[in-house]
């Protein structure tokens, strides 16, 4: 018994009852588009279809024609996709699309505001310390007292330095993972 694949309900719509077939990544954008108000913008509206159209061609059930050009290849059905079953998926990432950006924008937001804080926080330690140092320099005999807090103050500071870099390494992901 052949397994039924399983396809967005949009490209479903396209391929199987639309019958789409020797189509651009741009010509079935611009169709999905048409029918759609879900897919607004037209770059991610390009990189759902692209997703999806390469999904299909590495299961071979869509081959691209031998043009060296990205924007005119041409995307064909296979004999494999016309003797296959398929059943329509509703892709409830597509409709939470916006709200993601959301709250990658939300997330990213926090990642700024607690960066900018623990970069405040860090002056003011870093300050901290140095006083520390120049009391014990001044003040040799009060060595035993101040460098307990010298020795709190710079353990306080590598947290805030470990933390920091946690928070610059989610931003950069971020930011990478936004630009796709």
């Amino acid at each position: 018994m052949t397994k039924a694949i399983k396809l967005n309900e949009d490209i479903y719509h396209l391929l199987v009852e639309k019958n789409f077939n020797h189509f651009t990544i741009t010509a079935l954008r611009n169709t999905l588009q048409a029918l759609n108000d879900t897919y607004k913008n037209p770059d991610e509206a390009r990189r759902f279809v692209y997703r999806q159209v390469m999904r299909l061609v590495d299961k071979g059930l869509l081959v691209r024609d031998e043009n060296p050009s990205p924007k005119r290849a041409q995307y064909s059905k296979t004999p494999l996709f016309k003797t296959s079953i398929f059943t329509r998926v509703t892709n409830d990432s597509v409709l939470s699309l916006s709200q993601s950006q959301v709250i990658d924008k939300s997330f990213s937001n926090e990642l700024h505001d607690a960066i900018k804080t623990y970069e405040s926080e860090m002056t003011v330690l870093v300050s901290e310390v140095e006083e520390y140092k120049r009391l014990i320099e001044a003040n040799p005999s009060c060595y035993n007292s101040i460098v307990v807090f010298l020795n709190k103050g710079q353990a306080r500071l590598l947290s805030i330095k470990g933390k920091l870099a946690a928070l610059s390494n989610c931003e950069r992901v971020l930011k990478s993972y936004v630009k796709l």
